[in-house]
């Protein structure tokens, strides 16, 4: 991306922005895709649409729905927070 425009009342203001690559939505393969770029050392940014990240998870709730696998199955192993 070279440029950006952002829209500030009635101005325009140019933003120079510099990224390798933009991944779109910060739902499960958006995150494990951001880790994987920012791995290989690329500038990477994730744009999301919601206020959270998690995509599924984070827009549709289920209240006292219940998962088959054990938590630990559904995480990445590269994030220790995830593991603790």
């Amino acid at each position: 991306m070279d440029t950006a425009a952002a829209a500030t009342g009635n101005a325009r203001v140019s933003v120079h922005l510099d990224f390798d690559a933009v991944v779109i939505g910060a739902g499960v393969t958006g995150l494990y895709q951001l880790h994987k770029l920012r791995e290989l050392g690329l500038r990477v940014r994730a744009l999301e649409a919601a206020s959270g990240v998690g995509g599924t998870w984070y827009w549709n709730r289920y209240p006292g729905a219940r998962f088959d696998s054990e938590s630990w199955t559904y995480g990445y192993s590269f994030s220790q927070v995830l593991l603790d």
